[in-house]
């Protein structure tokens, strides 16, 4: 085995075992089990211990997410399609209670302030910024109106609280979210201004 597949088996038995008791339930003798070593070898890819193995599996996460959501705002041509692109790459697919996503974010506290920010950095840059670039262009296009970072998490968080079904509720989140967030008409028939 190469020193690159073991250092993926230890950041997946890491995913595991975050997923499923969070940071400080975590073992590392139980990570060093999974992956098939003996817990010094965990020092030898990861010297950090399990602050780096969490560093490099929120990293890989973020990788990972802000692939998707890269793909999902160049799907289609409209607002609406990206919108709903947007709810297929952010909704939760594991079925879990708490997603790997709020596992990550709830370790921030227990880490050092130095992962924190930086994780905290990559994760705003990645997955948040291109969702309120959309937004942005679309409160100045007249689509929506509203603060666009206020948009962003009202969106995404409905978007990740959605279960898709097989008939594929993320139109259905899509129309639900933009009812609330078109611009409302003036009685004369006129739109009203979006920044007013």
């Amino acid at each position: 085995m190469t020193a690159t597949d073991t250092r993926a088996q230890l950041m997946d038995a890491f995913s595991d075992q975050l997923s499923t008791v969070g940071y400080p339930g975590i073992s590392l003798v139980g990570v060093a089990r999974t992956a098939g070593i003996q817990k010094p070898s965990i020092y030898h890819h990861f010297p950090g211990g399990k602050e780096e193995l969490y560093t490099a599996v929120a990293n890989r996460f973020i990788d990972a997410s802000h692939a998707r959501i890269t793909d999902a705002l160049a799907t289609g041509t409209t607002f609406e399609e990206r919108l709903t692109a947007l709810v297929r790459a952010a909704a939760e697919h594991t079925g879990t209670t708490i997603s790997f996503e709020q596992r990550i974010y709830d370790a921030l506290d227990l880490v050092s302030s130095s992962t924190k920010d930086r994780i905290s950095r990559r994760y705003v840059e990645a997955l948040l910024t291109p969702v309120v670039v959309l937004f942005t262009e679309a409160v100045r296009e007249g689509r929506v109106t509203g603060d666009p970072e206020f948009l962003m998490n009202a969106f995404l968080h409905l978007a990740r609280a959605v279960d898709l079904t097989p008939d594929d509720s993320a139109t259905q989140i899509v129309d639900l979210f933009l009812n609330g967030a078109r611009p409302r008409h003036a009685h004369s028939g006129s739109r009203e201004d979006p920044a007013g």
